[in-house]
């Protein structure tokens, strides 16, 4: 096609499009002419049609718009393929920044080109989102915690529309699911825990406050997790709520608080409850005995003959020996019964659940059975054989006292009754077992 010929378009649907499109003569020397464009592409680039129309580009375009253009067409028309290519510059006279997608088709007429046609957008807010969402995914990936963005408007379903890139890996659910819907994510809240963390929420949304919850989640690989929850909420609409914040797996943090406060319940060598988990659930075991109007009974054992063990065959030796009537002792209870170790030797049970009728009797069953299986023998290395007894002394709730220093002390009064009479035995507390009981008569 000659130089100045009308092209053949069709400028009404040129017009009619909603994105810039022009068209470029492919002169010799490599120069472009600018033939035809529609008033999308003027307006994109804040320039007039008689500005452009007709001109060279060199004529009408920026040095640096020209700089960066001009290659990509020599490319197109050497080449014959398309390009795509995005700028920021704009063309000359035009005041915006404003980023400019283009795609730039040759035009080929019985084997020679003669058009460069393009199509050109404004995508400045598409690239600026996507630009802001690669940092937002940077910034957050190496976070220990997931930020989200959780919406709740009216009656409809809560969303979680923005989140951190490592939701999925945290939840073990489609992000894209819960943009649309968050109930899989409540649906998989431990249902223990899912009323809380409702009420939580409602508690946030009413009174607008910071909100901190933990609750246990099902996650559909790593099974259960503990997950922490911080968010502020604010209001949206009338009856809309949204949430910031961020989730956090607290999972190690809760079995190494669970770790510490077992250890700190519980007898190191034995495995057993220590005298603090002791008292503590006796304290609650009195409560309940007061309000079901029922009996309990403490056992309090103190091992005889254990001492020359320790001296003759070392700690270790001893050490076995505690850890072997603990596990003997433990058999012979009933669920709802506990065993604890007070320190060295001592140990004492706790009887719960019984009516007073027939809680006497099965405390002396239980008494019988402990002495029974405490004085089996005990075999050490190289065939050594030991035995060892038990003295148990029994008190009553609410016949020998009603508060737990009473009780212990009444069985503990008992229990030097018993070894008075001769060890190996149980004896029930009574005003006189009190006045039996002699300083040092232990193991």
């Amino acid at each position: 096609m000659a130089s100045g010929e009308t092209v053949d378009i069709r400028l009404e649907a040129w017009e009619q499009a909603g994105d810039a499109l022009f068209l470029l003569e492919v002169l010799p020397g490599m120069q472009f002419r600018i033939l035809a464009c529609n008033q999308a592409f003027c307006d994109q680039v804040e320039v007039s049609r008689q500005e452009v129309l007709g001109h060279l580009i060199a004529d009408c375009f920026s040095e640096p718009l020209l700089q960066e253009l001009e290659p990509r067409y020599r490319l197109a028309a050497e080449t014959k393929e398309m390009q795509e290519y995005d700028t920021w510059t704009p063309l000359k006279g035009a005041e915006s920044q404003d980023r400019i997608n283009t795609l730039l088709s040759p035009v080929i007429q019985e084997g020679v080109l003669t058009h460069l046609f393009g199509v050109a957008r404004k995508v400045t807010r598409r690239r600026l989102e996507e630009s802001y969402r690669e940092r937002w995914y940077k910034l957050t990936r190496h976070l220990p915690g997931v930020p989200f963005e959780l919406r709740q408007e009216g009656q409809g379903p809560s969303l979680i529309p923005l989140a951190g890139p490592k939701l999925s890996a945290l939840l073990g659910l489609e992000a894209d699911e819960l943009k649309k819907d968050a109930s899989s994510f409540f649906s998989a809240v431990h249902a223990d825990d899912l009323a809380g963390l409702k009420q939580s929420l409602a508690i946030s949304s009413s009174d607008l406050d910071d909100l901190k919850t933990s609750f246990r989640f099902r996650h559909p690989i790593k099974g259960v997790r503990w997950i922490e929850l911080h968010a502020s909420p604010e209001t949206i609409n009338d009856q809309g709520k949204v949430w910031y914040g961020y989730l956090v797996d607290v999972t190690e943090q809760h079995e190494n608080q669970a770790n510490l406060q077992y250890l700190a319940t519980h007898d190191a060598l034995t495995d057993l409850p220590n005298r603090s988990l002791f008292l503590e659930s006796l304290e609650k075991a009195l409560i309940q005995a007061k309000q079901d109007r029922k009996a309990l009974a403490l056992l309090f054992m103190d091992l005889d003959k254990f001492k020359p063990i320790n001296d003759e065959l070392g700690h270790k030796a001893g050490d076995r020996v505690l850890k072997d009537i603990a596990k003997r002792v433990e058999k012979q209870l009933a669920a709802q019964d506990l065993l604890a170790r007070l320190g060295g030797d001592e140990f004492v049970v706790l009887m719960t659940g019984r009516s007073s009728n027939r809680l006497k009797s099965e405390a002396l069953d239980l008494a019988d059975a402990i002495i029974n299986v405490v004085s089996q023998p005990l075999l050490f290395r190289e065939g050594t054989q030991r035995q060892v007894g038990v003295s148990i002394g029994i008190s009553f709730y609410p016949e020998h006292g009603e508060d737990a220093d009473t009780l212990i002390s009444c069985s503990d009064d008992a229990m030097y009754a018993a070894k008075h009479a001769g060890r190996g035995r149980a004896c029930i507390y009574s005003p006189e077992t009190a006045a039996k009981r002699k300083p040092g008569s232990g193991s």
